[in-house]
């Protein structure tokens, strides 16, 4: 069996200290690959110790979800405790992956950090043999906690990859030019963890597509929410073609006809939000019961968001949208006779997965 040592030699090789160059940019902005995305200085910083350094500052997740995610804290309630701690768990490592990037101080530590995760990962799948004997105790506990979790359900392999490249992409896509291009973007970072909750709440296969769809729903929603917040940190998620070829320097400071143009972009993701969120709702009534009513009272409380931006006329420069506790109870009350439908499901409208099938088609067969 092998020792604690033997992982920490492992580390130490396939995770080297960055010192005169960052990892090679991939060849293609649409598919990064875990060579790099950045090429220049690296200012000479170890990497593993930042990436370290980085995870041992997250929360637990019970804690992780009641700051970062209270809609789905809310949702959580009506879990079991077995599946509400889960679901935690898988929302602390997707908020891990995004915050590695978000958070970091340049693009080469946020580069760097995601090398690391991916090569953490890598290692814990290639022993995984000692990893179930408990011969990893050296890794951080966040990663630990995912694996177990990776383990227990068996999540998708393919749906974890997805996700790390979608994340990865906003060091290198700042802006989407295509209604396509944003699809893609949300399939890969929201409709990946659709798909990874689909073990978790003990949903059937025919959920999948659904539950994908309930991912895309509100990540397009929280695009269409953090407009300006985006465009402050360089990016642009709404696509050009809506747009016209705006700037992030017009995002921030629009002239009264710009902002005509962005705001009618924002109700058009919102207006294609409806369409995921609707497929979503049929396809809940093949989750089981309990699960299906969190899970329905987070597509709710979450597209609430989009109709609260909707009565402000769409005007990004309002400030952050939320949905206070009273008003989700509102919310919950207002749709719980939907439980009472028949669970009949309908067959699922392959055309919203038209712009990303092929990147889930093949592991799927």
């Amino acid at each position: 069996m092998a020792s604690k040592g033997y992982y920490d030699s492992i580390i130490a090789e396939k995770i080297p200290v960055l010192a005169d160059e960052a990892p090679a940019t991939s060849n293609s902005s649409k598919d990064v690959e875990r060579q790099g995305v950045l090429s220049g200085n690296s200012n000479n910083f170890d990497s593993q110790s930042d990436f370290l350094a980085t995870l041992a500052s997250f929360a637990n997740a019970q804690e992780t979800l009641a700051v970062n995610g209270k809609s789905f804290r809310f949702a959580q309630h009506f879990l079991s405790k077995k599946t509400g701690q889960a679901a935690a768990q898988l929302y602390q490592f997707c908020r891990i992956c995004d915050d590695l990037v978000d958070e970091a101080p340049s693009e080469t530590h946020a580069s760097s950090r995601i090398q690391c995760l991916l090569k953490y990962l890598d290692i814990m799948s290639e022993n995984i043999n000692a990893a179930r004997g408990q011969q990893y105790q050296s890794f951080p506990d966040a990663l630990i906690t995912f694996f177990k979790l990776k383990q227990e359900y068996d999540l998708p392999q393919s749906a974890i990859h997805q996700l790390l490249v979608g994340i990865q992409s906003d060091l290198t896509e700042k802006v989407k030019i295509t209604e396509t291009d944003l699809l893609i973007y949300c399939y890969r970072v929201a409709g990946t963890v659709g798909e990874l909750m689909c073990p978790i709440l003990e949903a059937p296969d025919v959920a999948k597509p659904y539950a994908m769809d309930l991912g895309i729903a509100m990540q397009l929603t929280n695009i269409a929410r953090d407009v300006l917040e985006d465009a402050q940190n360089g990016r642009i998620y709404l696509p050009q073609e809506w747009l016209g070829g705006m700037s992030v320097n017009t995002i921030l400071y629009p002239s009264p006809s710009q902002k005509i143009i962005i705001c009618a972009a924002i109700k058009r993701c919102l207006t294609l939000a409806e369409d995921y969120y609707f497929s979503a709702l049929q396809g809940l009534q093949s989750v089981p019961w309990r699960n299906r009513i969190a899970m329905h009272q987070a597509l709710f409380i979450y597209r609430e968001i989009g109709l609260v931006l909707a009565e402000k006329e769409f005007d990004y420069q309002v400030g952050r949208i939320y949905v206070p506790i009273w008003d989700k109870l509102f919310v919950v009350l207002r749709h719980s006779y939907k439980l009472m439908l028949p669970p009949t499901v309908e067959p699922h409208e392959s055309s919203l997965h038209k712009s990303f099938r092929s990147l889930y088609a093949k592991s799927s067969n």
